[in-house]
């Protein structure tokens, strides 16, 4: 990515304008249901648009609910004071977990609502399929999810607040080095995103690797879990989706296939729990997610904030990425609070803006590239509970609780 994003460093301009009170200011789904306060000179003011692109439904279905939560808790903050008189709508598009459904809601969200930004999308397939579009219309995304290595060189509009998994490959190669496995399988969705974990994950793994690919949404996995069984893997590897995974697993559970699992953020859910065939085959599965250390969360005000608000507005804990999809919301509505909701002008004022924006997920300080750096947490199976048990950073390396 170009070093066009960078400028010279403005100071952000103050959101305290109005007194807008705001709730479900959301187009969930292609329904709008807005509701403000009107300002003490009761100008009415055209609603600043967000376009948001969410997996409710297909592989990455079970985590999208959590993840659109996270967005509308961040506009829901946003519209507490309004931004220059306006208050954020979000406009909220299915993307089904396929790129090329992520890319007709990308063009709708460009073409028809005329947003200027984008957060999302969730897989690296959907943000590699949607990204040259949204470059040629000078349009911002910035994903909260999309991890492959892709997705650095996708273009200068394109942004994201998760490292990339050329980080996380080689923490799980590290994770799996310290539990002493030598010889592994990689059990891989043929995708953007399993394929280039698994490859990552190869280069920084110091014994034998069985690799095996499938497709999703077959439904039987019994002819991949086999060849896993003949292997006799130490541990597997596994990257993918709730969806898949659930069936993977209960088929490995049916097949006796008792190994070692390590596992990466795809599955960091608690929605994996709620089949007790799944959720017992997935007692001691060790994961990575994108994050900091158990401490380091329990240290920092910002984060434990956020998981307050969203139990009070929710009732219940914060899925996986639904505080990286509150940061990329918050980080776009800054960017058009100082700019204004201009494309390129929120492209040109993101990398100063995410310098001093303190995250709930962490650092957002983007690069030359629109990437973050970060660590991540490691998470054990007990008693269908992810328990935090160590992290991995590429400065500190692995460390155990």
């Amino acid at each position: 990515m170009p070093g066009g994003k960078i400028m010279k460093k403005w100071l952000i301009a103050g959101l305290i304008i109005a007194l807008l009170l705001a709730s479900g200011c959301v187009d969930n789904k292609n329904t709008t249901n807005t509701t403000t306060t009107p300002t003490v000179s009761d100008k009415k003011t055209e609603p600043i648009k967000i376009g948001v692109l969410i997996t409710y439904t297909g592989a990455l279905g079970p985590i999208g609910e959590g993840m659109a939560n996270g967005a509308m808790l961040a506009a829901q903050e946003i519209n507490k004071k309004g931004i220059n008189g306006s208050n954020v709508t979000l406009i909220i598009e299915d993307t089904g977990t396929n790129p090329a459904k992520a890319a007709e809601a990308a063009k709708k969200l460009i073409d028809v609502d005329k947003v200027q930004v984008i957060v999302g999308a969730v897989s690296s397939s959907e943000t590699l399929s949607v990204a040259p579009y949204a470059e040629k219309s000078k349009v911002v995304m910035i994903s909260p999810s999309s991890t492959n290595l892709k997705v650095t060189d996708a273009g200068e509009y394109i942004f994201r607040v998760v490292a990339s998994d050329l980080l996380q490959g080689e923490a799980i190669a590290k994770l799996a080095a310290a539990k002493n496995y030598t010889k592994a399988a990689t059990l891989v969705e043929n995708n953007d995103y399993g394929i280039g974990m698994e490859d990552v994950f190869k280069k920084n793994f110091n014994g034998t690797v069985t690799s095996v690919r499938y497709e999703t949404g077959k439904g039987d996995y019994r002819t991949e879990l086999d060849s896993i069984k003949k292997a006799n893997p130490d541990v597997i590897i596994y990257v993918g989706y709730p969806q898949d995974a659930s069936v993977i697993l209960k088929q490995a559970g049916q097949l006796g296939l008792k190994k070692k699992w390590i596992a990466a953020e795809g599955i960091a859910d608690p929605v994996m729990f709620k089949n007790t065939d799944v959720a017992a085959q997935m007692e001691g599965m060790l994961l990575t997610t994108p994050g900091r250390s158990a401490q380091e969360e329990k240290e920092d005000n910002t984060y434990q904030n956020f998981v307050d608000l969203y139990k009070k507005a929710y009732g219940k804990d914060p899925g996986i990425y639904s505080d990286t999809e509150y940061d990329a919301t918050m980080l776009a509505a800054l960017a058009i609070a100082q700019a204004g909701n201009d494309g390129e002008k929120i492209k040109n004022a993101l990398p100063q803006i995410s310098s001093t924006y303190k995250g709930v997920s962490g650092d957002k300080t983007f690069d030359e590239n629109g990437d973050v750096r970060g660590g991540y947490k490691i998470l054990e199976v007990k008693n269908a509970t992810m328990v935090p048990i160590g992290s991995w950073s590429p400065s500190s390396g692995i460390r155990f609780q």
